[in-house]
């Protein structure tokens, strides 16, 4: 009789042990989002698993990391939780301000903001930290006012700059140097690029 109940004893504390992990999963706050108030808006993010190692850090990208309940970004290094996941950031109206993904700590992929009414400000696409690829900036009326691209961080090929509605500027990088411009001088819309910047339309978000 005494053997049984110690094993029903030992079968109760393999038990609760195993309730315990659960639990103790459950309420990992590193599983669930973390929130930073600022003035007029705040941020809420997610952060690095613990069994998630450092990997390479490279002294050219500025990580963004958490601790003592502030986000802090440095090049080349970091000294708590690197952010890893969505991010967002809203205003006291509870709008959006900023949308993107970090990925151990560094911006990936394709990064959105908007002014306090809603309207588009600008989309910019990211690859390991550094801007790479198309991106647009627009007015404070939602009106499409400078598109291009950047390569590993840098300015590369047609900047397009909106002068008025009927023309737009065009400067030509290379490597983030300029290859060709034209100060004072506009280029005419054709039709095509007309439909892209006219006024009354739309800009499309993907």
């Amino acid at each position: 009789m005494k053997f049984i109940y110690i094993t029903i004893l030992q079968l109760c504390l393999l038990f609760f042990q195993a309730d315990a992990q659960r639990i103790k999963s459950y309420f990992n706050v590193d599983n669930y989002t973390h929130t930073v108030n600022y003035d007029h808006y705040k941020a809420v993010f997610y952060v690095q698993k613990p069994e998630i190692g450092s990997g390479n850090v490279k002294s050219d990208r500025k990580y963004a990391w958490f601790s003592g309940n502030q986000i802090r970004y440095t090049q080349g290094g970091y000294s708590g939780k690197l952010l890893d996941g969505v991010y967002n950031e809203f205003y006291d109206t509870k709008g959006l301000k900023t949308q993107g993904l970090f990925e151990m700590g560094l911006k990936s992929g394709k990064w959105k903001s908007w002014g306090e009414d809603g309207k588009l400000d600008s989309i910019v696409h990211y690859s390991s930290g550094k801007a790479n690829g198309r991106f647009e900036k627009y007015d404070q009326d939602g009106v499409l006012l400078e598109r291009g691209k950047y390569d590993d961080g840098q300015l590369n090929g047609k900047l397009e700059k909106r002068i008025s509605n009927d023309s737009i500027q065009v400067i030509r990088y290379k490597k983030g140097k300029v290859m060709a411009y034209q100060p004072g001088k506009a280029v005419k819309i054709t039709k095509w690029l007309k439909s892209i910047f006219k006024k009354d339309k739309k800009p499309k978000v993907k």
